[in-house]
């Protein structure tokens, strides 16, 4: 209920402008794949990930497919390595293209495209998984599509109201499919005839053989298929290099489309020569997702997903959108007082995420210097006591962890300094009595410093954070091997554990931490 008030508050008192794009500044993300499904409180994005391979230079180097979660807009969840390329044993090494998942009953079905061994064309494939972090795995054990004729990617998915799911692709050409009640195998696909009625314009060749657009405008790549009231949308990345966001409309997921015209042009100097958008609607926004350079080290091949907000004319077409670093509002603020994942970060420099959502997903690759910002976590009006946090650490120099508020170099609020707690895999909780009090909505910042040693490639990980009230400093503590059998433990939102693991629960009312 605290959450409900406080994003009804924000949603009327004027925010400073803050930079929010891009919305993951810690790796280089791309090909946005925006989705909330019904029933989950998160906004879901998926996207490849532009790897900066050293000696990899003028080209694209994707091996692996992120997913990224949010409830408030301003602070992502980093859910790993969801879908590597090695889930596909068809797969060539670095070829990960956009890609977009949906869900059918109780399977998440993700559709993504990369080459074979020794072939220069992509192929689309499915992976498939009971959650919609994965891990994915490869639901046929081969590719879904290929026409054999090249330009086979960036495959985008829809489901209508009558259940019925189709499949637009196409580099320079456009297909859609209808794909069976499995989702896994379609109906031969239909070619799209590129008219300048449905897409602006057409690209042709001079006597010379020279490229130019008949029209004004031209279908590129990147389609994305959508539906508001009884209007389809087709958004995709038009004109050649670079390129820019342009959409055609339909009463019909299959056509014929009419072209309206540039969402997002190329004026904003995104930095990128593609771009590649998504469009969604959530909590009663409707946003714009789409790629820029704009991060640290970023280019043409390093690329970054944004979002702004997307809004429409009172005839269903959409009014021009231009790329800000402002990004988009908070929707509501961050608890404290809940456990946090030390992935669910607003910006980030230095660190990396590692891991998937069976095995566990922390932060690593943590370097003196390095830090964690965590946008608009609302203290309230009483002053947390303690900070606890989950670390494990293998070398035995000592390191330390800081949180402040402001800024990276702002009012320090609490510090530990710890060693070895006997592995990078062995988790310890660290509790730090703080020094300063904190109220309100603050933005907070988790600050590392100390030498990485020999053989070593990170000072510690980093696993989640929890602020603690004075009550909770003097909670009772079990070993795990002490809990009774058949006594009932609740996790601190009232749902009943069956295997507790480390951490604070209650029991018989009251609050407990079970230890190892």
């Amino acid at each position: 209920m605290k959450h409900s008030l406080i994003c009804l508050a924000l949603t009327v008192v004027a925010l400073p402008a803050l930079a929010q794009n891009p919305i993951v500044s810690h790796c280089f993300t791309a090909d946005p794949a925006p989705v909330v499904y019904e029933g989950n409180d998160s906004l879901y994005v998926y996207c490849d990930e532009d790897m900066n391979v050293s000696g990899v230079h003028d080209f694209y180097y994707m091996d692996r497919y992120r997913v990224y979660s949010t409830v408030d807009m301003v602070n992502w969840t980093d859910h790993g390595c969801a879908m590597p390329r090695t889930a596909f044993r068809w797969g060539r090494e670095g070829t990960c293209w956009a890609s977009q998942c949906v869900r059918k009953g109780d399977r998440y079905y993700w559709y993504m495209c990369m080459s074979k061994p020794n072939d220069w064309r992509h192929f689309i494939g499915v992976g498939v998984s009971q959650s919609p972090a994965g891990p994915f795995k490869d639901a046929k054990g081969t590719h879904l599509i290929s026409l054999n004729e090249g330009g086979d990617i960036d495959p985008t998915v829809f489901i209508d109201d009558d259940d019925k799911a189709y499949l637009y692709f196409g580099n320079n050409k456009l297909y859609y499919a209808i794909l069976g009640p499995r989702m896994i195998t379609s109906q031969r696909p239909v070619k799209v005839e590129l008219t300048r009625e449905a897409f602006g314009g057409v690209k042709k060749k001079d006597d010379s053989g020279k490229e130019y657009i008949d029209g004004t405008d031209c279908y590129e790549e990147g389609p994305w298929l959508d539906k508001r009231g009884d209007n389809y949308y087709l958004l995709y990345a038009a004109g050649g290099v670079p390129e820019h966001i342009s959409y055609s409309m339909s009463k019909s997921p299959t056509g014929p489309w009419e072209y309206k015209g540039i969402v997002m042009s190329q004026d904003n100097n995104t930095g990128s020569f593609t771009n590649h958008s998504g469009m969604v609607k959530y909590k009663g926004k409707d946003y714009l997702f789409y790629h820029t350079a704009w991060a640290k080290g970023g280019g043409g091949f390093n690329r970054s997903m944004a979002v702004n907000e997307l809004t429409f004319n009172e005839d269903g077409t959409i009014k021009p959108v231009r790329a800000t670093k402002s990004g988009v509002a908070p929707l509501c603020t961050l608890d404290p007082f809940l456990r946090q994942q030390a992935e669910t970060i607003n910006t980030a420099d230095g660190i990396s995420v590692v891991g998937d959502e069976s095995t566990g997903v922390y932060v690593t690759d943590i370097h003196s210097g390095d830090y964690i910002k965590v946008r608009n976590v609302d203290f309230g009006e009483v002053a947390p006591k303690s900070l606890t946090v989950r670390v494990a650490k293998g070398s035995t120099n000592n390191v330390s962890l800081s949180v402040r508020y402001g800024s990276k170099t702002g009012t320090t609020i609490g510090s530990v300094r710890f060693g070895s707690t006997g592995g990078d895999d062995v988790w310890e909780e660290k509790t730090i009595e703080l020094s300063r009090n904190i109220t309100g909505v603050k933005d907070i910042f988790f600050t590392f410093s100390g030498t990485v040693q020999k053989d070593a490639t990170t000072l510690f990980n980093f696993d989640w954070w929890k602020f603690n009230t004075a009550d909770e400093t003097a909670i009772q503590r079990i070993n795990m091997t002490d809990i009774e059998k058949d006594v009932a433990i609740y996790d601190v939102t009232g749902r009943k554990v069956v295997q507790p693991s480390c951490g604070v629960y209650i029991k018989g009312g009251k609050k407990i931490s079970i230890t190892k």
